[in-house]
């Protein structure tokens, strides 16, 4: 071989050999770059792995037939497709998730247990092993509750169920001498002799006695909203409980009157209006207790401002002395949209001596349903303006533009009155606003997040509304199932919560419920398909 040749094979050698030195070097460093990425996507390879070959089966109440705009997002029929969706994201695979909705307890334990007995009873441990039964129980607990949507947890058991409220000593010794599960109130109820109570107290049982059965056989269960006396699930999923929808709508009153920087100079007024049922109707006893659970978060948040003068009431309902056990002052019929309007009325006007209406800055209506009439009777006081004058820089088609995403709209606190007696060289604490000339519109709260009242959200007639946060609780709901599925612990998870209730160990998953005003509608409402902005009057 000639030297040109020797040195041509040599210079290609040399070339072969450094890129086989660079590609296995790349290979090395790839391995190193990220071990914690790799352990990460393990995870995620084994949960969707596990939930590939797993079975769910959605046990609901179904809705009534609704014709009208003028009920709830909270609605059952909204929340199973949305699991449905969440488990799928999760690596369910959607022939695997079934659901089934009833419209009764019994109906919904009969076909729990038949699945239980036709499915489970003849299938593999592996089979079983791989199978989670979620379940709403479809319990009347809630019965003349129903403004406030599906999801609520039912007032008899919200104060156990309730993660976000602190064990009382009176619950404490209340639940070691019961040494039981919370009884629900299909179970308590049933006390009282009543049949349809009764009826429902058996089918209760059937229900808990069907679900522990499944656990035997190997399966998991996720109950949702409201418990099952005598049965405890692998995961309990927490929804709004009253406690919660009065302190959120309370919170919302301090933060936008700025309670904070108020002096008891220059009060703010407040009016609680909490509905209730019928005199000696059967929903009466659930909505009393909605009530007085309603207005303990309420109390607990607005109390020290009540205390110190800060806030005052115009109807002079509540004041500095006010204890929790005042929650009937604040309470009233409501069943019609006329004694909403006379309620609200007489409050404004009871101590009125002119005949025009108090001056109030916040009307706390508790639901959507109040608030519509509140909005209404407001209108009809001579009542001006909206929320949107909170800010003067911002007018309705500000609002809009927030919603189209133009820009984000940003309110401060609402002005003082402009003809109020209320100037900044008063000396001494009054203890009702002068409202002469003084009929600026005031914050109004609400919950449920009604369509129908979304324009009133936008027009500013209605400073928020509430309603649960639908898309994390069933994301969460699927990332539970999926770890339960992979054999997994899912109080590794940052979104359970192990909670002792009567002396058992129950993971339990919460989220807050949202607080939906104009400026972030859009983003809660909109985005996620819940309205349309048709709806949204726009």
């Amino acid at each position: 071989m000639t030297t040109r040749g020797r040195h041509s094979l040599a210079r290609f050698l040399a070339l072969v050999t450094a890129a086989v030195l660079t590609m296995t070097s790349a290979a090395c460093g790839e391995g190193q770059q990220d071990p914690e990425a790799a352990s990460i996507d393990t995870d995620k390879v084994s949960l969707s792995s596990a939930a590939s070959k797993s079975n769910v089966m959605i046990f609901t109440p179904s809705d009534g037939i609704s014709i009208s705009s003028h009920t709830p997002l909270n609605k059952w029929a909204k929340f199973a497709p949305a699991i449905a969706k969440s488990l799928t994201d999760a690596g369910f695979q959607s022939k695997n998730v079934k659901v089934e909705t009833d419209g009764s307890l019994a109906k919904q334990s009969d076909d729990v247990q038949d699945y239980v007995v036709n499915q489970l009873s003849s299938a593999t441990d592996d089979t079983n092993r791989h199978t989670t039964l979620i379940v709403a129980p479809a319990t009347s607990g809630n019965k003349g509750n129903e403004q406030y949507g599906d999801y609520v947890t039912n007032p008899a058991d919200a104060s156990l169920y309730d993660t976000e409220k602190p064990a009382t000593a009176a619950s404490m010794a209340t639940n070691n001498t019961t040494n039981s599960q919370p009884q629900s109130n299909n179970s308590t109820q049933a006390q009282g002799g009543n049949g349809k109570d009764n009826d429902e107290a058996t089918a209760a049982k059937r229900l808990a006695k069907s679900l522990k059965l499944a656990k035997k056989a190997g399966a998991h269960t996720v109950i949702l909203a409201n418990p099952l006396a005598g049965f405890t699930p692998d995961i309990f999923v927490s929804m709004s409980t009253p406690r919660q929808i009065g302190a959120l709508q309370a919170q919302q009153l301090v933060s936008k009157l700025a309670l904070e920087k108020t002096t008891k100079m220059h009060p703010k007024s407040i009016e609680v209006m909490i509905p209730i049922g019928e005199d000696n109707d059967s929903t009466l006893s659930t909505t009393e207790t909605f009530a007085q659970e309603a207005f303990a978060g309420i109390w607990d948040v607005l109390q020290p401002y009540f205390k110190d003068g800060r806030a005052i009431s115009p109807s002079k309902r509540l004041n500095a002395t006010s204890s929790e056990k005042d929650w009937e002052s604040v309470s009233f019929k409501a069943t019609k949209t006329a004694e909403i309007k006379n309620e609200l009325n007489d409050r404004l006007s009871s101590s009125s001596k002119d005949g025009k209406p108090l001056h109030v800055d916040g009307i706390l209506t508790m639901n959507d349903y109040v608030s519509s009439a509140v909005v209404d009777e407001l209108t009809s006081l001579k009542f001006t303006g909206s929320a949107a004058d909170i800010n003067p820089e911002i007018e309705v088609s500000g609002i809009v533009g927030s919603l189209t995403g133009k820009h984000n709209l940003d309110k401060q606190a609402p002005p003082k009155p402009k003809n109020s007696s209320q100037s900044t060289n008063q000396t001494a604490p009054q203890t009702q606003t002068d409202n002469d000339g003084d009929m600026a519109w005031p914050i109004v709260t609400g919950y449920g997040a009604y369509v129908d009242m979304m324009p009133d959200i936008v027009n500013g007639k209605q400073w928020m509304t509430g309603m649960e946060n639908i898309q994390k609780l069933t994301r969460d709901i699927a990332g539970a199932t999926a770890t339960i599925e992979a054999g997994k612990n899912v109080t590794d998870l940052s979104y359970v919560k192990e909670t002792t209730i009567n002396g058992s160990k129950m993971d339990v998953i919460h989220e807050k419920p949202m607080a939906i005003s104009a400026s972030n509608l859009k983003h809660l409402l909109i985005e996620p398909g819940y309205i349309s902005l048709a709806d949204a009057g726009l």
